[in-house]
């Protein structure tokens, strides 16, 4: 569904603003001449990539950039939305199509009773108000992946409305600070999704995959309350995590699970705002934000050269790295909105509103749904901060990774460790690991169990920093052998024979004269040249701590 409320401005309504450089300001109007609404679009696409403009210099004029998201999730279900077929993704092609997917006459809707749970948790997590009863409507438009020519959605009265997200976003050149924003959510609607066009280029044919046609989705509005790219990857990650968290969806961007439509429009703060583009079907966050703040430089750089910006549809391009015209806008009048005439309107109750003797089965009631919503991400993130006493960074990290969260919680149910050596290696190590081999956590070879021993020895010293690395290494080839097992046959172990290492250490003096010159004479660097050719000496097997105490006692620091 469009946002409409991008074509005007409302008083009093809040507005987030993105200063932008504008350069010198020109009118927003028609070029001289007879320039074609094609000419004009083609100009846009011949410009090179651009990037997010800086802050304006002393004496030019701003720009404010307006950003609004439609979000699209498939509902996780067994079924579609209206039809009894299977959901299945990557299945061979119209091999999941009923006949009321394929838009065969006599064919009539049937409610999925998951699809609305669904709906229903979402809008609860997302802080919105659950309508009790909600609408269906036809939304027609014509093409070649869409049987009925028609779409079911909820245009006028959808399940869910006015609710918010929060989100966090990181400041400083770290990114060790942390700070939380809202964006507004217009409404959440349940709609049937389309079929999928299969283009051939070399054979100049299309064709047709009805499997995901009908299969239920939640379209997710928000009111256009972001200003850059940036916010609307994180804004779009926030609910991805919640939906993941629910089960409601799994979200999964790659495979086409969660697309983005996003409005994006620019113009002088305390004017108007601008005419809108709409940029459809992105499905990858970092894809999101560079659209978005591509076209914000699109707009600007065209309102500036004198030209106007038409309400038109958009694609990313993500090879060139700018947004190419596709065709122009429609309105709701071409959309031609009229109620579903062969389903009910939907009803939901609470508690205190069940009819006596209602069937369970046969309703659907709002606080049982709400006794059942899981611990969300934002409180997930309070509790690890406050339980583990870990940074906010490390707990946003954390639940950033599918299965790290689940990974790290069974590593501190097994080991003695503290939380924060834990947390060191799950992130620094365990997850370095996953990314250089671009693995999921559910396929690492180094199990909870095998990093928690790993730890333990590291805790009781019976291992250094160093070696113990250098058994994670092993661990990592999944040849089954446990990290005692590693330490003990590549002799690892820290020494335990004080008078040996006592020996070692003086060794080392009588042979490096120089170096304990330095030490004597106060430099700091030397001390710590003086434990590295102890610890080589030993080949790592020496406790960096003792050898300094040991040294420090023999040279009478």
């Amino acid at each position: 569904m469009a946002t409409p409320v991008l074509r005007l401005g409302f008083p009093g309504r809040r507005w987030a603003f993105a200063w932008i450089d504008g350069g010198s300001r020109h009118r927003s109007g028609s070029r001289t001449g007879s320039t074609s609404n094609w000419a004009r679009r083609q100009s846009s696409v011949a410009q090179p990539s651009l990037h997010t403009a800086q802050k304006p210099r002393k004496g030019e004029h701003k720009w404010a950039a307006v950003v609004g998201l439609e979000i699209h999730a498939q509902i996780s279900s067994n079924s579609k939305l209206f039809s009894g077929a299977q959901v299945c993704f990557a299945a061979p092609p119209n091999s999941l199509v009923s006949y009321f997917d394929a838009s065969l006459p006599g064919t009539l809707p049937v409610l999925n009773r998951r699809c609305v749970e669904a709906a229903v948790m979402t809008g609860l997590a997302l802080n919105c108000h659950i309508n009790k009863k909600s609408l269906f409507d036809r939304k027609h438009y014509f093409y070649s992946d869409l049987p009925a020519g028609y779409q079911i959605t909820q245009q006028r009265l959808p399940i869910a409305a006015n609710g918010h997200l929060t989100y966090s976003i990181y400041l400083g050149k770290k990114h060790s600070q942390v700070t939380t924003k809202t964006v507004r959510i217009k409404q959440i609607q349940l709609e049937q999704d389309s079929g999928k066009s299969l283009h051939d280029d070399l054979r100049s044919q299309t064709l047709i995959d009805l499997n995901r046609a009908g299969v239920g989705l939640l379209e997710v509005v928000l009111e256009p309350d972001l200003c850059c790219g940036e916010e609307a990857a994180l804004a779009v990650r926030e609910l991805q995590l919640i939906l993941q968290t629910l089960g409601t969806s799994q979200a999964n961007m790659a495979e086409g699970q969660l697309r983005v439509d996003a409005n994006i429009s620019v113009h002088h703060p305390g004017e108007p705002l601008g005419v809108r583009t709409e940029v459809k079907n992105l499905n990858s966050l970092r894809f999101l934000a560079k659209a978005i703040d591509y076209e914000i430089q699109r707009q600007i750089t065209e309102l500036e050269n004198g030209g106007e910006i038409l309400n038109e549809t958009r694609s990313f391009d993500y090879k060139l790295g700018c947004t190419v015209p596709m065709r122009d806008k429609e309105g709701k009048q071409d959309y031609r909105f009229m109620p579903e005439p062969n389903l009910p309107p939907l009803v939901l109750y609470e508690d205190t509103s069940l009819p006596p003797g209602a069937d369970s089965q046969q309703v659907i009631n709002i606080d049982q749904l709400r006794a059942m919503l899981p611990e969300l991400p934002s409180a997930t993130r309070e509790r690890l901060v406050q339980q583990y006493g870990m940074l906010p960074e490390h707990s946003f990290a954390l639940l950033n990774e599918v299965g790290l969260l689940e990974f790290f919680q069974n590593v501190i149910k097994e080991t003695r460790a503290q939380p924060k050596k834990v947390t060191n290696w799950v992130l620094n190590i365990f997850l370095c690991y996953l990314k250089q081999q671009n693995l999921a956590v559910s396929e690492s070879p180094v199990t909870p169990s095998a990093l928690a021993e790993l730890l333990d020895l590291l805790d009781r010293k019976a291992i250094s920093s160093s070696a113990a690395k250098q058994v994670f290494e092993e661990l990592w080839k999944g040849e089954g052998k446990t990290a005692a097992q590693i330490m003990s046959e590549q002799q690892l172990e820290l020494m335990q024979d004080g008078e040996a290492l006592e020996e070692l250490c003086q060794t080392t003096i009588d042979g490096h004269p120089q170096v304990v010159m330095d030490v004597k004479s106060r430099n700091p660097k030397a001390i710590n040249k003086l434990i590295g050719l102890v610890r080589k000496a030993s080949q790592g097997r020496a406790d960096p701590t003792l050898i300094k105490e040991i040294l420090e006692r023999k040279l009478s620091l």
